[in-house]
């Protein structure tokens, strides 16, 4: 329930995320919207404000705009003519454009929303990352995941603090406490060393604190530019076979999601920004029936000054949607047999 629950809060959220990306460009360019739904599947409740119904679906996985001149006309009622002044195709082309990539961008910047978040708000602890074998952290039962609270009575909250204060206790007892698993548990350690050269053979990680708000907007936009910046590096170097090729299915996000919901909000927060970054990066590729898609073939249109011919465009989508359904069912076969592997 945990995991099904996260997948539908986390995964839907970004989904939604991105058609309102679409919505918004569009109202703004002036063009109809026919409906602007969350979710998919039957129709649980709806309004309907001016030419848009806003309709509320049974499954709760993102959503969808339509729009007059850009999706195919469900009744008569949707069929406009492209000359229309509120039809998709009617606009000029940076509307157009803008309207496609909205939804992308749209990713982007909700990314750093939750960066700005997580930096604002989400406070982390010093932790022991790794315990040496044989060292008197492992001597004393230290073990990894382990939170530190105290060190002979005084509270931590830095690394730098914890190393000054072992370095200092070298081979005399030294009591700490740690948090494990909700509980307070103490431990006795003699660190290793002379007094000025303890050690106890651990890896701590950095602890966070709140930041403010400018400085969490600043580090959202460095931090998204980077993970940006690594997933672009990645993409082009599995294109290129210089590294090997990572996908997960439908099956791997859910399995993904429900593990990392089990570790807490934080860590939640940091794979739905790895996630929008990715939604926005993969529906920017050039592949027909995805936004970068659209955006290529747009492009190709003003720069030949005529619409391609129905037929072609239809013959593009018709490959496009053929290899991400390819490319989605190679995923979800390497999810089994990966979980099938381990079970």
């Amino acid at each position: 329930m945990v995991t099904l629950i996260a997948f539908v809060v986390v995964f839907g959220t970004i989904v939604l995320v991105h058609e309102l990306g679409h919505f918004l460009m569009a109202k703004a360019a002036g063009i109809r919207i026919f409906e602007f739904a969350v979710g998919f599947g039957p129709v649980l409740a709806s309004t309907t404000r001016g030419d848009t119904k806003y309709s509320l679906r049974i499954f709760p996985l993102g959503g969808f705009v339509k729009m007059a001149g850009m999706d195919e006309p469900v009744d008569y009622l949707e069929d406009v003519p492209e000359d229309d002044p509120a039809s998709f195709q009617s606009k000029s082309l940076p509307w157009r454009l803008g309207t496609i990539a909205a939804g992308p961008l749209m990713n982007f910047v909700f990314a750093i929303v939750l960066f700005v978040l997580y930096f604002m708000l989400v406070t982390v602890p010093p932790m022991v990352t790794t315990v040496e074998p044989n060292s008197p952290a492992a001597a004393a039962g230290v073990l990894p995941g382990d939170v530190l609270i105290s060190i002979d009575g005084e509270k931590v909250s830095e690394a730098d603090q914890i190393v000054s204060l072992i370095q200092q206790a070298g081979g005399r007892e030294l009591e700490v406490v740690v948090r494990r698993q909700g509980s307070l548990v103490t431990l006795i350690a003699i660190p290793e060393g002379a007094a000025g050269q303890g050690r106890l053979g651990i890896g701590i990680s950095d602890a966070k604190p709140r930041y403010p708000f400018l400085t969490s907007v600043r580090a959202g936009a460095v931090q998204t530019w980077r993970l940006t910046a690594q997933l672009i590096g990645d993409i082009v170097r599995m294109i290129t076979g210089k590294q090997q090729v990572k996908l997960s299915g439908p099956i791997g996000i859910v399995h993904i999601v429900g593990e990392t919901a089990r570790h807490g909000l934080p860590q939640l927060l940091i794979l739905a920004v790895l996630l929008n970054v990715n939604l926005g990066l993969l529906n920017l590729l050039p592949v027909p029936v995805l936004d970068g898609g659209w955006l290529l073939i747009l492009i190709l249109e003003a720069v030949r000054g005529k619409p391609l011919a129905p037929e072609t465009r239809g013959i593009a989508q018709f490959i496009g949607l053929a290899l991400l359904i390819m490319l989605m069912l190679y995923a979800t076969f390497k999810d089994l047999a990966r979980f099938s592997l381990f079970s």
